[in-house]
Protein backbone atom coordinates (compact mmCIF):
# COMPACT_ATOMS: atom_id res chain seq x y z
CA UNK A 1 0.00 0.00 0.00
CA UNK A 2 1.67 3.50 -1.03
CA UNK A 3 -0.59 5.30 1.35
CA UNK A 4 0.61 6.24 4.78
CA UNK A 5 -0.66 8.43 7.65
CA UNK A 6 2.44 10.57 9.66
CA UNK A 7 1.67 12.15 12.97
CA UNK A 8 4.81 14.51 14.58
CA UNK A 9 3.52 14.10 18.36
CA UNK A 10 4.67 16.94 20.75
CA UNK A 11 5.92 16.66 24.32
CA UNK A 12 3.18 17.74 26.22
CA UNK A 13 -0.35 16.83 25.55
CA UNK A 14 -1.49 20.97 24.79
CA UNK A 15 1.16 20.86 21.82
CA UNK A 16 0.17 21.32 18.26
CA UNK A 17 0.26 17.68 16.25
CA UNK A 18 0.72 18.19 12.98
CA UNK A 19 -0.36 15.18 10.45
CA UNK A 20 0.21 14.11 7.04
CA UNK A 21 -2.21 11.29 4.39
CA UNK A 22 0.38 11.34 2.10
CA UNK A 23 0.37 8.87 -1.34
CA UNK A 24 4.05 7.25 -2.05
CA UNK A 25 3.93 6.41 -5.22
CA UNK A 26 3.13 9.92 -6.63
CA UNK A 27 5.03 11.43 -3.63
CA UNK A 28 1.88 14.08 -3.19
CA UNK A 29 -0.20 14.87 0.06
CA UNK A 30 -3.60 13.50 0.05
CA UNK A 31 -4.86 15.55 2.86
CA UNK A 32 -3.28 17.39 6.21
CA UNK A 33 -4.10 18.93 8.94
CA UNK A 34 -3.23 20.61 12.39
CA UNK A 35 -4.66 19.32 15.70
CA UNK A 36 -4.80 21.20 18.58
CA UNK A 37 -3.50 18.64 21.03
CA UNK A 38 -2.99 15.28 21.96
CA UNK A 39 -7.06 15.21 23.33
CA UNK A 40 -8.06 15.65 19.27
CA UNK A 41 -5.94 12.33 17.88
CA UNK A 42 -9.34 10.29 18.19
CA UNK A 43 -10.02 12.38 15.03
CA UNK A 44 -7.65 10.71 13.51
CA UNK A 45 -8.58 6.97 14.27
CA UNK A 46 -10.72 6.16 11.10
CA UNK A 47 -7.83 7.50 9.27
CA UNK A 48 -5.34 5.54 10.93
CA UNK A 49 -7.45 2.18 10.59
CA UNK A 50 -7.49 1.92 7.05
CA UNK A 51 -3.49 3.32 6.44
CA UNK A 52 -0.69 2.12 7.95
CA UNK A 53 0.24 5.23 10.36
CA UNK A 54 3.44 5.65 12.05
CA UNK A 55 3.84 8.62 15.12
CA UNK A 56 6.81 10.57 14.77
CA UNK A 57 8.83 12.04 17.71
CA UNK A 58 11.50 15.03 17.87
CA UNK A 59 15.49 13.79 17.70
CA UNK A 60 15.51 16.92 20.81
CA UNK A 61 13.24 15.28 22.86
CA UNK A 62 15.51 11.37 22.75
CA UNK A 63 19.39 10.49 22.25
CA UNK A 64 20.39 8.69 19.63
CA UNK A 65 23.82 7.06 19.88
CA UNK A 66 25.18 3.44 19.18
CA UNK A 67 27.11 0.70 21.01
CA UNK A 68 29.25 -1.77 20.35
CA UNK A 69 28.90 -5.07 21.91
CA UNK A 70 31.25 -8.27 22.74
CA UNK A 71 29.01 -10.59 20.72
CA UNK A 72 25.33 -11.19 19.94
CA UNK A 73 24.28 -12.41 22.71
CA UNK A 74 21.08 -12.18 24.24
CA UNK A 75 22.95 -11.44 27.71
CA UNK A 76 25.28 -8.64 26.09
CA UNK A 77 21.92 -6.79 24.53
CA UNK A 78 20.03 -6.79 27.50
CA UNK A 79 23.65 -5.30 29.38
CA UNK A 80 23.24 -1.99 26.94
CA UNK A 81 21.73 0.26 29.39
CA UNK A 82 24.82 -0.62 31.47
CA UNK A 83 27.48 0.04 28.97
CA UNK A 84 25.88 3.54 28.49
CA UNK A 85 25.12 4.36 31.76
CA UNK A 86 28.99 6.75 32.36
CA UNK A 87 27.65 8.99 29.20
CA UNK A 88 23.90 9.52 31.02
CA UNK A 89 23.17 11.92 33.01
CA UNK A 90 20.30 10.03 34.68
CA UNK A 91 19.49 7.41 36.30
CA UNK A 92 19.03 4.41 33.71
CA UNK A 93 15.95 3.14 35.71
CA UNK A 94 14.31 6.36 34.73
CA UNK A 95 14.95 5.47 30.76
CA UNK A 96 13.60 3.88 27.77
CA UNK A 97 16.49 2.08 25.65
CA UNK A 98 15.25 1.32 22.51
CA UNK A 99 17.26 -0.93 19.89
CA UNK A 100 17.62 -1.38 16.64
CA UNK A 101 18.38 -3.53 13.74
CA UNK A 102 22.45 -4.36 14.00
CA UNK A 103 24.50 -1.99 11.51
CA UNK A 104 27.62 -4.89 11.64
CA UNK A 105 27.84 -7.75 13.71
CA UNK A 106 27.78 -6.87 17.79
CA UNK A 107 26.99 -2.66 16.61
CA UNK A 108 23.81 -2.03 17.13
CA UNK A 109 22.03 1.57 17.39
CA UNK A 110 20.27 3.18 20.15
CA UNK A 111 17.50 5.20 21.42
CA UNK A 112 17.13 6.38 24.85
CA UNK A 113 13.99 8.58 26.14
CA UNK A 114 12.93 9.52 29.25
CA UNK A 115 10.06 6.78 30.75
CA UNK A 116 7.64 9.76 31.36
CA UNK A 117 7.93 10.96 27.87
CA UNK A 118 6.88 7.48 26.86
CA UNK A 119 4.67 6.99 29.42
CA UNK A 120 2.55 9.97 27.58
CA UNK A 121 3.24 9.21 23.97
CA UNK A 122 1.72 5.43 24.44
CA UNK A 123 -1.08 6.59 26.69
CA UNK A 124 -2.01 8.98 23.94
CA UNK A 125 -2.10 6.20 21.91
CA UNK A 126 -4.31 4.23 23.12
CA UNK A 127 -6.53 6.45 24.23
CA UNK A 128 -7.28 7.72 20.64
CA UNK A 129 -7.31 4.28 19.41
CA UNK A 130 -4.99 4.39 16.74
CA UNK A 131 -3.13 0.85 15.46
CA UNK A 132 0.27 2.59 15.07
CA UNK A 133 2.66 1.12 13.10
CA UNK A 134 5.80 2.57 15.01
CA UNK A 135 7.03 5.23 17.29
CA UNK A 136 9.73 6.72 15.94
CA UNK A 137 12.21 9.14 15.89
CA UNK A 138 11.82 12.15 13.01
CA UNK A 139 15.37 12.10 12.51
CA UNK A 140 15.79 8.44 12.39
CA UNK A 141 13.58 8.03 9.87
CA UNK A 142 15.11 9.66 7.06
CA UNK A 143 16.76 7.37 4.12
CA UNK A 144 20.04 8.09 3.17
CA UNK A 145 22.06 7.69 0.30
CA UNK A 146 25.61 6.68 -1.08
CA UNK A 147 27.22 7.40 2.58
CA UNK A 148 25.99 10.81 2.73
CA UNK A 149 23.69 12.44 5.31
CA UNK A 150 20.79 13.64 4.84
CA UNK A 151 19.30 17.51 5.69
CA UNK A 152 16.07 18.57 5.55
CA UNK A 153 13.49 21.15 7.11
CA UNK A 154 10.66 19.54 8.76
CA UNK A 155 8.17 22.01 10.70
CA UNK A 156 10.82 24.34 12.48
CA UNK A 157 13.48 21.67 12.64
CA UNK A 158 16.42 21.08 10.58
CA UNK A 159 17.44 17.05 10.73
CA UNK A 160 20.23 15.53 9.92
CA UNK A 161 20.77 11.73 9.74
CA UNK A 162 24.07 9.99 9.23
CA UNK A 163 24.62 7.24 6.73
CA UNK A 164 25.33 5.02 9.90
CA UNK A 165 22.25 5.63 11.74
CA UNK A 166 22.94 8.74 14.21
CA UNK A 167 20.70 11.42 14.05
CA UNK A 168 20.12 14.88 15.39
CA UNK A 169 18.13 18.03 14.94
CA UNK A 170 18.18 21.73 15.40
CA UNK A 171 15.79 24.57 15.28
CA UNK A 172 15.74 25.48 11.67
CA UNK A 173 16.56 29.50 12.58
CA UNK A 174 19.69 28.51 13.65
CA UNK A 175 20.39 26.01 10.70
CA UNK A 176 23.65 27.88 9.32
CA UNK A 177 25.44 27.74 12.47
CA UNK A 178 24.57 24.12 13.21
CA UNK A 179 25.31 22.86 10.07
CA UNK A 180 29.15 24.36 10.18
CA UNK A 181 29.37 22.21 13.58
CA UNK A 182 27.72 18.91 11.94
CA UNK A 183 30.42 19.01 9.14
CA UNK A 184 33.02 19.60 11.74
CA UNK A 185 31.71 16.76 13.59
CA UNK A 186 31.16 14.21 11.09
CA UNK A 187 34.45 15.31 9.18
CA UNK A 188 32.29 15.75 5.54
CA UNK A 189 30.76 18.46 3.93
CA UNK A 190 26.84 18.62 4.25
CA UNK A 191 25.01 19.56 1.20
CA UNK A 192 22.88 22.98 1.36
CA UNK A 193 19.51 22.77 2.67
CA UNK A 194 16.90 22.32 -0.03
CA UNK A 195 14.02 24.46 -0.35
CA UNK A 196 11.09 23.71 1.97
CA UNK A 197 7.93 24.35 2.28
CA UNK A 198 8.80 23.23 6.53
CA UNK A 199 5.77 21.04 6.95
CA UNK A 200 5.69 16.88 7.02
CA UNK A 201 6.08 17.11 3.41
CA UNK A 202 9.72 17.21 3.82
CA UNK A 203 9.70 14.55 5.74
CA UNK A 204 7.57 11.98 4.06
CA UNK A 205 9.55 12.33 0.67
CA UNK A 206 12.72 10.50 2.22
CA UNK A 207 10.62 8.64 5.00
CA UNK A 208 12.56 4.79 5.32
CA UNK A 209 10.55 3.69 8.91
CA UNK A 210 12.58 0.30 8.25
CA UNK A 211 15.46 1.63 8.71
CA UNK A 212 14.83 3.44 11.98
CA UNK A 213 14.36 2.56 15.56
CA UNK A 214 10.93 1.31 16.79
CA UNK A 215 10.73 3.29 20.27
CA UNK A 216 7.62 1.05 21.48
CA UNK A 217 9.71 -1.87 22.15
CA UNK A 218 9.43 -3.54 25.87
CA UNK A 219 6.88 -2.74 28.04
CA UNK A 220 5.87 0.38 25.56
CA UNK A 221 4.97 -1.93 22.83
CA UNK A 222 1.27 -1.54 22.18
CA UNK A 223 -1.23 -4.46 22.05
CA UNK A 224 -3.09 -5.24 19.19
CA UNK A 225 -7.02 -5.08 20.19
CA UNK A 226 -8.01 -7.95 17.61
CA UNK A 227 -5.46 -10.10 18.65
CA UNK A 228 -5.80 -9.76 21.94
CA UNK A 229 -9.52 -10.58 21.35
CA UNK A 230 -8.80 -13.33 19.57
CA UNK A 231 -6.32 -14.70 22.51
CA UNK A 232 -9.20 -13.75 24.78
CA UNK A 233 -11.84 -15.96 22.52
CA UNK A 234 -9.22 -19.05 22.24
CA UNK A 235 -9.66 -21.58 24.90
CA UNK A 236 -13.73 -19.89 24.84
CA UNK A 237 -13.78 -21.08 21.35
CA UNK A 238 -11.76 -24.11 21.57
CA UNK A 239 -14.28 -25.73 24.30
CA UNK A 240 -17.01 -24.81 21.84
CA UNK A 241 -15.51 -26.88 19.36
CA UNK A 242 -15.43 -29.68 22.18
CA UNK A 243 -18.89 -29.76 22.92
CA UNK A 244 -19.63 -29.58 19.59
CA UNK A 245 -17.94 -32.53 18.49
CA UNK A 246 -18.82 -34.19 21.43
CA UNK A 247 -22.84 -33.29 20.99
CA UNK A 248 -22.08 -34.76 17.37
CA UNK A 249 -20.53 -37.85 18.29
CA UNK A 250 -23.48 -38.45 20.81
CA UNK A 251 -26.26 -37.82 18.29
CA UNK A 252 -23.77 -40.37 15.16
CA UNK A 253 -24.13 -42.76 18.41
CA UNK A 254 -27.54 -42.50 19.35
CA UNK A 255 -28.44 -42.68 15.38
CA UNK A 256 -26.08 -46.04 14.73
CA UNK A 257 -28.04 -47.99 18.16
CA UNK A 258 -31.41 -46.21 16.58
CA UNK A 259 -30.37 -48.19 13.27
CA UNK A 260 -29.85 -51.05 14.60
CA UNK A 261 -33.27 -51.72 16.63
CA UNK A 262 -35.02 -50.42 13.39
CA UNK A 263 -32.69 -53.85 11.93
CA UNK A 264 -33.81 -55.72 14.92
CA UNK A 265 -37.13 -54.53 14.55
CA UNK A 266 -37.03 -55.51 10.57
CA UNK A 267 -35.91 -59.05 11.28
CA UNK A 268 -39.05 -59.53 13.72
CA UNK A 269 -41.44 -58.14 11.26
CA UNK A 270 -40.10 -60.39 8.79
CA UNK A 271 -40.09 -63.51 10.78
CA UNK A 272 -43.39 -63.39 12.34
CA UNK A 273 -44.86 -62.22 9.19
CA UNK A 274 -43.13 -65.50 7.40
CA UNK A 275 -44.79 -67.24 10.01
CA UNK A 276 -47.78 -65.89 9.88
CA UNK A 277 -48.28 -65.82 5.63
CA UNK A 278 -45.71 -68.18 4.63
CA UNK A 279 -44.72 -67.77 1.02
CA UNK A 280 -46.12 -64.39 1.34
CA UNK A 281 -44.64 -61.33 -0.16
CA UNK A 282 -44.39 -58.45 1.85
CA UNK A 283 -45.43 -55.59 1.06
CA UNK A 284 -47.47 -54.07 4.02
CA UNK A 285 -46.89 -55.95 6.83
CA UNK A 286 -50.25 -54.19 9.27
CA UNK A 287 -52.38 -54.26 5.71
CA UNK A 288 -51.61 -58.15 4.74
CA UNK A 289 -52.04 -59.24 8.08
CA UNK A 290 -55.44 -57.78 8.76
CA UNK A 291 -56.61 -58.27 5.16
CA UNK A 292 -55.84 -62.20 6.16
CA UNK A 293 -57.76 -62.06 9.54
CA UNK A 294 -60.64 -60.80 7.37
CA UNK A 295 -60.45 -63.41 4.77
CA UNK A 296 -60.30 -66.09 7.80
CA UNK A 297 -62.94 -64.82 9.54
CA UNK A 298 -64.89 -64.90 6.81
CA UNK A 299 -63.79 -68.72 6.18
CA UNK A 300 -64.75 -69.72 9.41
CA UNK A 301 -61.23 -71.08 9.69
CA UNK A 302 -58.61 -70.83 12.32
CA UNK A 303 -60.43 -68.45 14.14
CA UNK A 304 -58.49 -69.45 17.94
CA UNK A 305 -55.15 -69.18 16.25
CA UNK A 306 -55.95 -65.72 14.69
CA UNK A 307 -57.27 -64.91 17.48
CA UNK A 308 -54.17 -65.50 19.57
CA UNK A 309 -51.97 -63.68 17.15
CA UNK A 310 -53.99 -60.74 16.88
CA UNK A 311 -54.01 -60.58 20.69
CA UNK A 312 -50.23 -61.21 20.84
CA UNK A 313 -48.90 -58.65 18.46
CA UNK A 314 -49.23 -55.54 20.84
CA UNK A 315 -46.96 -57.28 22.89
CA UNK A 316 -45.11 -58.43 20.36
CA UNK A 317 -44.75 -54.72 19.39
CA UNK A 318 -43.58 -53.10 23.05
CA UNK A 319 -41.20 -55.85 23.38
CA UNK A 320 -37.36 -54.98 21.92
CA UNK A 321 -34.70 -57.67 21.29
CA UNK A 322 -36.94 -60.51 21.20
CA UNK A 323 -36.54 -62.85 18.26
CA UNK A 324 -38.62 -65.70 16.83
CA UNK A 325 -36.84 -69.06 16.43
CA UNK A 326 -39.56 -70.91 15.83
CA UNK A 327 -43.31 -71.34 16.18
CA UNK A 328 -46.17 -74.00 16.48
CA UNK A 329 -49.56 -73.92 16.80
CA UNK A 330 -51.65 -76.95 18.29
CA UNK A 331 -55.39 -77.11 17.01
CA UNK A 332 -56.84 -79.32 19.41
CA UNK A 333 -55.23 -78.44 22.18
CA UNK A 334 -55.39 -74.32 21.59
CA UNK A 335 -51.85 -73.64 22.16
CA UNK A 336 -49.40 -71.68 20.29
CA UNK A 337 -45.58 -72.53 21.45
CA UNK A 338 -42.92 -70.31 21.14
CA UNK A 339 -38.63 -70.88 20.97
CA UNK A 340 -37.54 -66.98 21.44
CA UNK A 341 -34.09 -65.66 21.81
CA UNK A 342 -34.37 -62.34 24.22
CA UNK A 343 -31.64 -59.90 25.49
CA UNK A 344 -32.21 -61.00 29.37
CA UNK A 345 -34.54 -63.08 31.56
CA UNK A 346 -36.75 -59.93 32.42
CA UNK A 347 -37.18 -59.24 28.61
CA UNK A 348 -38.59 -62.60 28.48
CA UNK A 349 -40.22 -61.97 31.77
CA UNK A 350 -41.83 -58.90 30.61
CA UNK A 351 -42.96 -60.18 27.37
CA UNK A 352 -45.10 -63.00 29.66
CA UNK A 353 -46.55 -59.93 31.48
CA UNK A 354 -47.64 -58.22 27.87
CA UNK A 355 -49.14 -60.90 26.39
CA UNK A 356 -51.34 -60.94 30.40
CA UNK A 357 -52.22 -57.98 29.21
CA UNK A 358 -53.61 -58.66 26.09
CA UNK A 359 -56.07 -61.45 28.04
CA UNK A 360 -53.58 -64.09 26.87
CA UNK A 361 -52.39 -67.35 29.14
CA UNK A 362 -48.80 -67.11 28.73
CA UNK A 363 -46.11 -69.40 30.49
CA UNK A 364 -42.52 -69.81 29.94
CA UNK A 365 -41.61 -74.12 30.05
CA UNK A 366 -37.86 -73.35 30.12
CA UNK A 367 -35.00 -71.27 29.49
CA UNK A 368 -31.46 -70.87 29.05
CA UNK A 369 -28.76 -68.43 29.20
CA UNK A 370 -25.83 -68.65 26.68
CA UNK A 371 -23.57 -66.14 24.68
CA UNK A 372 -25.18 -63.36 26.21
CA UNK A 373 -28.61 -64.30 24.56
CA UNK A 374 -31.93 -66.47 26.87
CA UNK A 375 -33.24 -68.68 24.44
CA UNK A 376 -37.10 -69.84 25.96
CA UNK A 377 -40.22 -71.96 24.96
CA UNK A 378 -43.25 -70.02 25.52
CA UNK A 379 -46.63 -71.43 25.71
CA UNK A 380 -49.84 -69.23 24.93
CA UNK A 381 -53.54 -70.01 25.28
CA UNK A 382 -56.51 -68.22 24.67
CA UNK A 383 -58.63 -66.23 27.40
CA UNK A 384 -56.92 -65.96 31.20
Amino acid sequence: MSERLLLQLGTSPDQPIHWLHWDDSHQRALDQGQLDGAAQLSQLTALAIRTPSYALVSNSAVLTTEVQLPNDSRAARDAIPYQLEEQLCEEIESLHFATGAAIEPGRYPVAVVARPLMDSWQQWLIDAGLPIQALIVDAQSLATEAGQPRVISSLDQTLIRQSQGQSFSFPSAQAEQWLTLAEDQLGQTISPLPDSNNSLCSLAACFAPDTAIDLLQGQYKLKDPVKQMLRAWKFPALLLVLIMLLQGGQLLWQNHQLTQQKQQLDQQITQLFETTLPGSRRVNPKIQIEAELNRLAQRGQGSDFLRILQRALPAFNSSQGLKIQNALYQADQQTLTLELEAPSHAALEGFVEQLGLQGLQAQIQRSRQQNGQVSGQLTIKGDL
